[in-house]
């Protein structure tokens, strides 16, 4: 029974951290709400906005000490609050990442600052007015888990001050419709951020779909001749850096045109489907698979061991190729015809587009069906 006790106190403390970790996940999470942005952007923004309302409020008290002295606390927060603005500014700049101790210490700050310069009653109630910004702020930075938090301890302060305040005690009514305005505030808010996220998330998915069209060829559903030249920059600009072999193969079927005059387009689309299926199907995955129109196709392949890697994709293209019998009722057989380029540098890749097209019609010359080599045999 004692070891059966030890095992399980043994299993509870890692099951206890996580419960830990993941309390403080759901209250102060760091991954922004909105995933197009940057957290260390928001929190940039958030030390800014935190300065530029510590120099208002300042200035809102120094107007209010012309006509009655400010009590010691409120003397207090306006020199503390300033200071902590200018403190977490500074700590965001050296330590931009955000971090959960650093926002919770600020929201806890922010709230607390406003409930103690507010409990004064009378003039120092405008602060109250701070209250809705930073609500506002807090949930349009960082999303509705932090609009919730600041809310409560919003609502908290003033149940506090209504509580053991004499100007909120004599003022209860007034105090109640406040706690009542930011709890309109807080769902109203976290309605809009609702909306904003899923108008968000929607914009995502239709920019992540317009990208994929621009870059997808709409038959075969292979990137496409656009995608394929961005592909051979990239490539062409990294080889400067790591200098490498890469290989072009080039393929265009023959009998396509076959297919198509006598069977219509529909035949001619479906052999094109099925043979961006079992091409794609058989190539490496770091490799990329292209259709650059009509029935022309390519391969990229980065970083051969040596030109027997093309010549073994080369081969592999022809024999999947040839084994489509859709149109064999038909009498009609199909092939392709490859051309391969091999190269190494930012000297010799960009032309390799342009000697494997040559090396393509060296093999239909030879009788279609067959692979050529640009500038050698196979």
């Amino acid at each position: 029974m004692c070891v059966s006790f030890g095992m399980e106190s043994a299993d509870s403390a890692p099951a206890a951290a996580l419960g830990r970790a993941s309390l403080l996940e759901r209250l102060l999470p760091l991954k922004p709400w909105l995933s197009a942005e940057s957290s260390i952007g928001i929190e940039e923004g958030q030390s800014r906005t935190r300065l530029v309302c510590a120099l208002i409020g300042l200035a809102g008290l120094a107007t209010i000490g012309q006509f009655r002295p400010l009590p010691d606390l409120v003397l207090f927060i306006a020199i503390a609050y300033p200071l902590f603005a200018i403190a977490y500014s500074s700590h965001v700049r050296v330590h931009p990442a955000p971090t959960r101790v650093r926002r919770g210490s600020a929201v806890v700050v922010d709230n607390l600052m406003l409930s103690s310069v507010a409990y004064f009653g009378d003039a120092f109630a405008a602060y109250i007015a701070f209250f809705f910004l930073t609500t506002v702020g807090w949930g349009l930075r960082f999303g509705r888990h932090y609009l919730f938090v600041t809310s409560a301890l919003q609502i908290a302060g003033m149940a506090y001050n209504m509580a053991f305040s004499e100007y909120w005690r004599q003022n209860q009514m007034f105090g109640a419709v406040i706690i009542m305005a930011m709890l309109a505030n807080t769902i109203n808010v976290s309605i809009l951020l609702r909306r904003i996220g899923w108008g968000n998330r929607r914009l995502e998915e239709k920019t992540e779909e317009i990208s994929r069209l621009a870059w997808q060829d709409q038959l075969t559903k292979l990137p496409n001749r656009l995608y394929f030249h961005e592909r051979l920059s990239q490539t062409i600009a990294s080889a400067d850096r790591t200098p490498r072999r890469i290989a072009l193969i080039l393929f265009d079927i023959d009998g396509f045109k076959s297919v198509n005059d006598s069977l219509g387009h529909e035949a001619g689309d479906r052999l094109l489907l099925e043979i961006s299926r079992r091409v794609g199907s058989r190539i490496r995955q770091a490799d990329t698979f292209a259709r650059l129109g009509g029935d022309e196709f390519v391969v990229i392949m980065d970083s051969l061991r040596d030109d027997a890697d093309a010549r073994l994709v080369a081969e592999t293209i022809l024999r999947a190729i040839g084994e489509i019998d859709l149109f064999e009722a038909q009498g009609l057989r199909i092939g392709a015809s490859v051309g391969v380029a091999c190269g190494s540098g930012r000297r010799e890749i960009p032309d390799l587009l342009k000697q494997a097209d040559g090396a393509m019609y060296e093999a239909k010359r030879a009788g279609k069906g067959c692979y050529r080599f640009a500038g050698s045999a196979p």
